[in-house]
């Protein structure tokens, strides 16, 4: 952490740059005021000045006061979730001039958004890029999602998160993306600083491979106050990662207002479990299986604390999340054959089994986690504030593998077979357990001095993913007498991050206005391995070719002697000219230098044009830069994997080495480099009349150098290879490397309208849709371009290096379009919230076949004993979601609903190779609402305003 050390040089230097350009000031004039709504005073509500860009907040009693030249002014008071109150004021010179303002509610989403624009008083209908704003304080009672993945995937259309199964580590993390791009290359902040990402990295076959995500899980959904979702590329605004764009997180900062909730749900199902089986018994019936499952209980607490002119607002929050299983019912051998001949029936009949004693668990994985996040502000003296916010998370899941059936337990020599069977008679189905902590902080001061606003923060946040096995064992290690053990500390990945920043701003009267901000930027990122315990990851008995390590999640053996670090340092400068009322433009500059990757120069334009105040037109072109992460670039380890062998799934021994490695370096593995994009955006915002927005974009992302990580590489080459895996205890081989470039074009649109009916009712209806279109690029042929050295390609090493469910993943895996619409009606006390999500249709992609990696593998479908291709296409599916509350007390709300009220599930997979012997109904590849089904809820929320 020595280059921490050097900051404050950077901060010194910065200090004395913007304090030789502060200018002298004219005598000034006065605004001053409270702003409250119905229940008191409104802390940290907006105040701005139409058209100049100068602005101030309100205090925790509501009070402001604002200094400006003498004149004319629209002054601009505003609040997320309340109307806009705009008032024409005279300013004379030393003169104080009192506005006040009580703001009503409103859902009319007229926000000043922070991201985006530096720019003060930017609201979402006049900022020259699209930026959806989530009031998530407002609508969370209404919904039974509870974490903000699963929130935020069933409201905002651009974005995309799927629960993944028998997906080792991330069974425990939901992936997040925007515009169905990698959930690497979104950037998350809070409160406008960045977050860090979690520590896993996704390894294994489902949505994502390759990839690292920031878990917004760890984060309580009831300590935020609204979500802002910027869709454009802003990588010259906030730095690498924001190709596809930026989610800023607001935390809550009122005061004197405690809030309380409770909520329990579970899902209430049918599926059809017996499916495959019941195909090839050639029976025509299905009966559904009835199942209640999933049950989630959820409990928030939060308080705001005067402290003096200041605010601390702390929130906590627990969930308990059961286990969901969607299972379809297993088809293969389940005993060893006797004889050659399967017995299977009449020995489940003697031991009192049958086939659903051997499920293995396919669905979410269950998790206890908790959370307490803070949000901190104190003034210091007449314009300064120090401020700090932050948590602390841990969450504790519980997620299975595939079951080790008798029929597929090894035995040798030594005969541990038989050990085994007296430990687990009927096989055992591992499990893998998984302790995620949390825990970021940001301290900051913030000031103005004359014209100028300084802004200093320091960020410092670090994940763990520890991993357990349960319910396992070594098979090698009964080679030691008396052996009998069956849970093992696997290891732990930690990602780590700080990041100084430094930044000013301020308003210069040129034309109507010019915003000049700029700022440094110092961050260091680390990470690193922790072993697992021996047990482990050791083969105890290699000469007897028995499979070492626990089963399921073989422990981590680190290899990297420490932690390991980069440095990136950054400075930027952002110019926001408004030429008239109309007509703005916006450029940015941010050059970084990585201390790995080297440097980079990105920029971006952004426009805008009013043609009134119902319409105006905006466009951006930008460039993007992505490194690639620490997890990419450090990660290795042994994971065990099955494989379809002569219509059976085998299991082996798969590793994943560092692409710097010397086996890397024998197959040819391109080295590892920066991901690097152009961004295009054209767009409208309306509205036409009062209560109705509309906002209509559309994008084109070019990049280049995408990351991946590749498929199994064998040794049958190179006996150096097969020397090198049989070191690392590996069958197989892969490698995180560059390998395509792709374009993603797509269309995004917003409507909303609000409306008072009479004194007591009110509407609020909104439709958000996006249509994406993500491809790789490809030659004349009509093949992918890879970018491959002359060793795979002549070595015939295409298909394990890049093949055509790779090409899936990125082209077909996510919907490819999603609709939202929803309505919100309001009578008195009651309420009603009635949605429609409708999720775009998805495709699976088989690895190609042995002659031909981009032709499909056409293989006899044992469903209907026809030889066909195992791809497919699932349609749309149309998700109902219906909740209904009531106002039982001022302070008391009640509500009972139902996401996915009418049971809706994916098509079932058709191939019956795609089923993996009847295990997944559903597929695991490819997912556009998850397979659960339906889930019904109630909720408690207490609210008492303690200021009354």
């Amino acid at each position: 952490m020595k280059n921490i050390l050097s900051i404050p040089k950077i901060i010194i230097a910065f200090l004395f740059f913007f304090a030789i350009a502060v200018t002298s000031q004219a005598q000034k004039g006065t605004i001053r005021g409270v702003v409250k709504d119905n229940t008191g005073p409104l802390s940290n509500a907006s105040i701005t000045i139409e058209g100049k860009g100068a602005g101030t907040t309100s205090n925790n009693n509501g009070e402001y006061n604002l200094s400006l030249d003498p004149g004319r002014y629209n002054l601009i008071i505003s609040y997320v979730g309340f109307q806009t109150q705009t008032t024409r004021v005279i300013v004379r010179a030393n003169e104080i001039s009192t506005v006040n303002a009580t703001l009503f509610n409103s859902t009319t989403d007229q926000e000043i958004v922070v991201v985006g624009s530096r720019a003060v008083g930017r609201s979402k209908l006049s900022s020259p890029v699209p930026v959806d704003v989530i009031p998530v304080s407002q609508i969370i009672n209404d919904l039974g999602q509870v974490d903000l993945n699963q929130i935020l995937n069933f409201i905002a259309p651009s974005f995309q998160s799927s629960k993944q199964t028998v997906a080792d580590g991330t069974d425990h993390l939901d992936p997040a993306q925007l515009r169905g791009l990698g959930t690497d290359q979104v950037l998350v902040l809070i409160n406008g600083k960045r977050q860090h990402q979690s520590a896993l990295v996704n390894v294994n076959g489902t949505v994502n491979r390759g990839q690292v995500s920031t878990d917004l899980s760890v984060i309580p959904a009831t300590s935020i106050e609204r979500i802002e979702i910027l869709r454009d590329g802003a990588s010259a605004q906030y730095g690498s990662d924001a190709i596809a764009g930026v989610i800023n997180i607001v935390l809550k900062k009122k005061t004197g207002l405690l809030e309380a909730s409770a909520s329990y749900g579970a899902y209430i199902t049918k599926y059809p479990k017996n499916y495959a089986l019941y195909k090839l018994q050639g029976k025509t019936d299905n009966p559904d299986v009835s199942i209640t499952d999933g049950n989630t209980f959820q409990a928030a607490l939060g308080y705001g604390f005067d402290i003096g002119k200041g605010y601390l607002t702390l929130s906590g929050e627990y969930i308990n999340r059961e286990g969901t299983n969607r299972t379809g019912t297993y088809t293969g051998a389940v005993y060893p054959n006797v004889n050659g001949v399967n017995k299977d029936d009449s020995i489940m009949a003697a031991k009192g089994t049958n086939r659903n004693t051997f499920d293995l668990r396919a669905g979410n994985s269950a998790m206890k986690s908790g959370a307490v996040f803070y949000n901190f502000a104190l003034p210091v003296g007449s314009n300064g504030e120090v401020y700090a916010f932050g948590g602390y998370s841990k969450k504790k899941g519980n997620a299975t593998g595939f079951y080790r059936y008798p029929s597929g337990i090894p035995g040798n020599a030594t005969n541990y077979a038989s050990a085994v069977f007296a430990l687990y008679p009927n096989g055992f189905l591992p499990q893998i357990l998984s302790d995620i902590q949390d825990f970021s902080t940001s301290v900051g001061f913030r000031t103005k001095i004359k014209e100028w606003h300084l802004d200093i923060s320091n960020t410092y946040g670090i994940n763990t993913f520890g991993f357990g096995v349960n319910n396992s064992v070594n098979y090698s290690q009964f080679s030691i007498a008396g052996n009998n053990q069956t849970k093992f500390d696997a290891g732990e990945l930690k990602f780590y991050q700080n990041t100084v920043n430094a930044d000013i701003s301020r308003k210069v009267n040129v034309l109507e206005g010019l915003n000049l901000a700029a700022g440094l930027e110092y961050r260091i990122d680390g990470f690193g391995i922790k072993s697992g315990e021996e047990a482990s990851y050791k083969n105890y008995d290699v000469p007897s070719k028995a499979q070492g390590a626990a089963q399921v999640f073989p422990g981590f053996l680190s290899t990297l002697n420490g932690d390991q670090t980069r440095n990136d340092k950054a400075v930027y400068i952002d110019l926001e000219q408004d030429f008239s009322k109309q007509f703005m433009m916006a450029g940015a500059l941010r050059f970084e230098n990585y201390s790995d990757f080297g440097s980079t120069l990105n920029y971006k334009v952004a426009s805008r044009y009013k043609f009134s105040d119902a319409f105006l037109i905006r466009a951006s072109v930008s460039s993007g830069f992505r490194a690639p992460s620490m997890q990419q670039r450090f990660y290795e380890k042994t994971n065990t994997l099955f494989i379809s062998q002569g219509g059976s799934l085998v299991p082996v021994q798969a590793g994943t080495f560092t692409n710097d490695s010397k086996l890397a370096g024998l197959l040819g593995i391109p080295k590892l480099k920066q991901e690097t994009s152009n961004s295009y955006s054209v767009g409208i915002a309306a509205k036409p009349f009062t209560g109705f927005e509309v906002t209509v974009d559309a994008y084109q992302i070019d990049i280049k150098n995408r990351i991946i990580l590749t498929n199994n590489f064998d040794g049958k080459t190179s006996p150096q290879i097969q020397a090198i895996l049989d070191e690392a205890g590996a069958n197989t081989a892969n490698f995180f490397t560059n390998a395509v470039d792709t374009r993603a074009t797509g269309l995004e649109a917003v409507f909303s309208y609000h409306t008072k009916l009479g004194a007591k009712q009110s509407l609020t209806t909104s439709l958000a849709t996006t249509f994406i279109k993500n491809t790789v690029k490809k030659g004349a042929d009509g093949k992918p371009i890879i970018h491959a050295s002359e060793i795979l390609v002549n070595g015939g090493q295409l298909k394990n290096y890049f093949n055509r469910e790779d090409q899936s993943r990125f082209e077909d895996a996510n919907p490819k379009s999603k609709l939202s619409f929803a309505i919100n009606y309001k009578y008195s006390k009651f309420g009603t919230m009635l949605r429609f999500v409708r999720f775009g249709k998805v495709a699976y992609r088989d690895g190609g076949n042995s002659a031909n990696p981009f032709a499909p593998n056409v293989v006899l479908n044992a469903f209907n004993g026809v030889v066909e291709a195992t791809d497919q296409v699932f349609p749309a599916k149309l998700v109902t979601d219906l909740s209904f509350s009531y106002q039982v007390t001022p302070e008391l709300s009640a509500v009972i609903g139902a996401n996915n009220l009418f049971d809706v599930y994916p098509d079932i997979q058709a191939h019956s190779s795609n089923q993996s012997l009847g295990r997944f109904t559903y597929s695991r590849r490819v997912e556009q609402q998850g397979y659960n089904g339906a889930y019904y809820f109630a909720r408690l929320k207490l609210t008492i305003n303690t200021k009354k």
